[in-house]
């Protein structure tokens, strides 16, 4: 009786071996298959979801042109060169590539994970991108990859207003008041309780070059402007931005706030503590008293829809605006045209430059495939740019052929005269120190302290110990506006 239940007990054993044996061979093959898939395709790493689309797109387009699969592969955004680092150690689906903003280049180059571009098809230089992108991809002179996007902030204006502006302007020894009178087109003009002018193609023609003449071309110049120039009907006020974002309020001091030198990485190299910076920044606090401003009062999206039911003339804008702006118009909700105010001065004699934030495509530098790598990095940020924007909303930080409307060209022109983000691991906490500084001096706090502190607080970042600078004596403001009133 034992030996037949030894028997049956020696037979299942057998059959549960050769079942498992089996089964075990089926997940084995699964598994080689899904590996050998990742093994034979680039894996790119992503954190933004607003990418999602362009990169899926542009990974189909590349793998029909050259047979190369590429994997776009979204991840938290939650100590994302850690989990690049793990993922190349462990060696399972460790990306090939990966997405990085500027801020965090040094940390990426010195971890190893970015690797010095070897550029296969000698697309980096400013044939094809942007100088500004170029610069935000560069580290100690050397570049770690290849510019993709852009963030910045610029001046829209409406250009319709501006117009109507011209069009009161009184001529020489008049001064009659023009009130009330509407310019319109032919094709739109109605009754009106206002006189209507309908104007000849040639005094339309001089009434835009007008328009652009009395355009401000510095950051003061606006303040000249609204102490000028009164308001159309209906239009509340000269200029409304939302002040709590220092992105949108850096331009006024930034040209004088050097963190890192020229290309923003060179931890030796900050002078943010000087009389330029402490000039404009006290520009910056007279703008809430000339516009009445209050910092609560306007976030960034309230501030767009008030500028697009013109209730200002001037507002200071992210990339995102060409497709608000173009999605107002094609409903109705924006009937007047708009345009981007250069904007390269504080003054007559300082300059001012805006704050930029390049996002790159970084080959990992412990990759085996960092040549093919480098090829889809340079075809996903040049060749297939031009559908950057209609995807995701982002800028191009390459040259395009075309451009959807002409308002992107200005916006680049714009991209190239900013600053880029620094990207020192020290000061990796330099936006919200920026920010709190501005946000101080907007509230009325004294100018000279807020910069001191804010610059010894960088530089303490960097020495690892205290810092204190000599107290410099802070400069009169010398622009002639103390006459706007309550414009």
């Amino acid at each position: 009786m034992s030996k037949k239940i030894l028997s049956i007990f020696l037979i299942l054993c057998m059959t549960a071996i050769m079942l498992f044996g089996d089964s075990y061979g089926v997940f084995r093959r699964r598994r080689s298959a899904e590996e050998k898939m990742f093994d034979d395709a680039l894996i790119l790493w992503y954190t933004d979801e607003k990418y999602g689309e362009y990169l899926r797109d542009a990974a189909v387009a590349y793998e029909m042109k050259t047979g190369v699969k590429v994997i776009p592969t979204q991840v938290s955004d939650v100590d994302y060169l850690e989990q690049i680092q793990n993922a190349t150690t462990n060696g399972t689906k460790s990306p090939s590539l990966f997405v990085l903003p500027n801020d965090q280049l040094e940390k990426a180059v010195l971890s190893g994970l970015a690797a010095e571009t070897r550029d296969p098809d000698a697309v980096l230089n400013s044939a094809f991108y942007a100088d500004a992108g170029l610069r935000g991809v560069t580290y100690r002179d050397k570049t770690y990859g290849y510019p993709l996007s852009y963030e910045s902030a610029f001046v829209i204006y409406n250009e319709t207003v501006m117009e109507e502006i011209a069009a009161n302007i009184p001529e020489p020894g008049e001064e009659g008041d023009t009130e009330g009178i509407t310019l319109v087109d032919e094709s739109t003009a109605e009754e009106t309780s206002e006189e209507v002018v309908e104007l000849t193609e040639e005094e339309k023609l001089a009434l835009e070059a007008t328009a652009k003449e009395i355009l401000p071309t510095s950051v003061v110049g606006i303040l000249d402007f609204a102490k000028q120039y009164s308001l159309p009907e209906g239009v509340e006020s000269y200029f409304l931005w939302d002040t709590k974002d220092v992105l949108y309020n850096y331009w006024f001091a930034g040209a004088y706030l050097s963190v890192g030198g020229e290309n923003s990485d060179k931890s030796e190299d900050i002078n943010m503590y000087n009389e330029n910076a402490l000039y404009s920044l006290s520009v910056y606090q007279d703008f809430r008293e000339f516009f009445s401003m209050d910092e609560d009062s306007e976030d960034y999206s309230q501030t767009i829809d008030d500028f697009i039911h013109r209730k200002c003339v001037f507002t200071v804008a992210g990339t995102d605006i060409i497709s608000r702006m173009e999605e107002a118009k094609a409903s109705g909700e924006f009937t007047d045209e708009y345009d981007i105010l250069p904007i390269g001065m504080l003054n007559g004699t300082l300059q001012s430059k805006g704050l930029s934030v390049t996002t790159m495509v970084c080959v990992n530098g412990l990759s085996e495939d960092r040549t093919e790598a480098e090829r889809f990095a340079a075809f996903v940020t040049t060749e297939y740019a031009a559908y950057l924007y209609p995807r995701c909303n982002k800028m191009s930080a390459a040259h395009l052929k075309e451009y959807l409307v002409p308002q992107m060209k200005t916006m680049e022109d714009c991209y190239e005269h900013t600053i880029a983000i620094p990207k020192m691991v020290e000061t990796s906490n330099y936006y919200m120190l920026v920010e709190m500084c501005f946000s101080n001096v907007w509230d009325g706090k004294d100018v000279n302290a807020e910069l001191k502190s804010l610059s010894e607080s960088v530089l303490r970042n960097y020495y690892g110990a205290d810092f204190s600078h000599e107290t410099i004596e802070t400069p009169e403001v010398l622009e002639n506006y103390n006459d706007i009133g309550d414009n």
